[in-house]
């Protein structure tokens, strides 16, 4: 028997650069490993969409007696798990017909990952209506979504506008940060704080494969946003249980944008009226930022207040 999928991997996206070095050696074991560790990620990741669309519809038999966040949690590890060991025992193929399609000589025509998805689907030992509804739900998702690259650490050079050290971004930033805090009636380095705590000095703003995302908040990408975005891992915490999710991020173009969308994002949510009221007292305004639900760290409104003295010396 196989041994079972690497589950770390599963969790941590950023892990693909490593497939990515190996595939570029030119050695051709290399590529050829690379492509089927890369296939068997793939269709690991396409059965844990068929596993949550399944849940998701026999949400309505669930019972409140047992339904809760923790059981939810470790229900979907063992579905990720279970995902793994099938795309390692190639239980439902399309592994193999991705690695047949991509393996052929140069030239070659474009496999169509969707009906790869199709047939692995209708290969699925599902008897249910509702299953098979959920496997369809689950290739139409392919249909109409694309596929971020994944977020990986840019070599400094490639960052636009990167940051050598604390005193680099704050002096970078300042000016910035100055007129969102006149925009929002607070301090700016309240600002610059919570931007220095959510990027580490800037060091790790969120990235792709293409361009910096120069989202120094971290504000996620939801469906009222409308512009360009980058997948990436998060940490998040519910009920005290931290919990590593994949989430869409907002991008900007610069940094200026970063901070004007930042200040729109404050202002356009009533959850945080009540921050912004006193936004004067940046300490304050930090802690009801928080309360309000903008982040799920339960020490994160201290953290950016631990942050907030540093700055403060370094504008001095």
């Amino acid at each position: 028997m196989k041994p079972p999928v690497d589950s770390q991997f599963v969790h941590d996206i950023s892990q693909l650069d490593s497939l990515r070095r190996q595939a570029v050696k030119g050695e051709e074991g290399d590529e050829k490993a690379a492509l089927r560790s890369a296939a068997e990620q793939f269709e690991s990741l396409f059965t844990q969409m068929l596993f949550k669309s399944m849940r998701d519809a026999n949400e309505a038999f669930e019972s409140d007696l047992i339904d809760d966040r923790t059981s939810k949690f470790y229900e979907q590890m063992a579905d990720e798990q279970m995902a793994s060991e099938l795309s390692r025992e190639g239980s439902l193929g399309l592994a193999d017909m991705i690695v047949e399609q991509l393996g052929k000589a140069q030239g070659d025509s474009q496999p169509d990952m969707n009906e790869a998805a199709r047939a692995s689907a209708q290969s699925l030992p599902l008897d249910q209506n509702r299953s098979r509804e959920a496997a369809e739900q689950a290739i139409a998702a392919l249909d109409s979504q694309s596929i971020a690259p994944p977020a990986t650490s840019l070599p400094t050079s490639q960052r636009s506008k990167g940051f050598d050290s604390p005193d680099s971004f704050v002096n970078t930033l300042a000016p910035h940060a100055r007129r969102a805090a006149r925009a929002l009636g607070t301090d700016p380095a309240i600002i610059l704080a919570q931007a220095a705590l959510e990027t580490g000095w800037g060091k790790k703003v969120i990235a792709n494969a293409r361009d910096n995302s120069h989202n120094l908040f971290n504000i996620k990408a939801d469906q009222r946003w409308g512009g360009d975005k980058v997948a990436t891992q998060t940490l998040e915490v519910y009920d005290g249980i931290p919990v590593k999710e994949t989430a869409s991020f907002r991008s900007y173009p610069s940094y200026q944008e970063s901070f004007d969308d930042f200040v729109s994002f404050l202002r356009d949510n009533p959850r945080y009226e009540q921050a912004l009221s006193q936004s004067a007292q940046p300490e304050r305004f930090i802690r009801e930022l928080h309360q309000a639900g903008y982040a799920t760290d339960p020490e994160y409104a201290d953290k950016v207040i631990r942050v907030l003295d540093q700055v403060r010396d370094m504008m001095d």
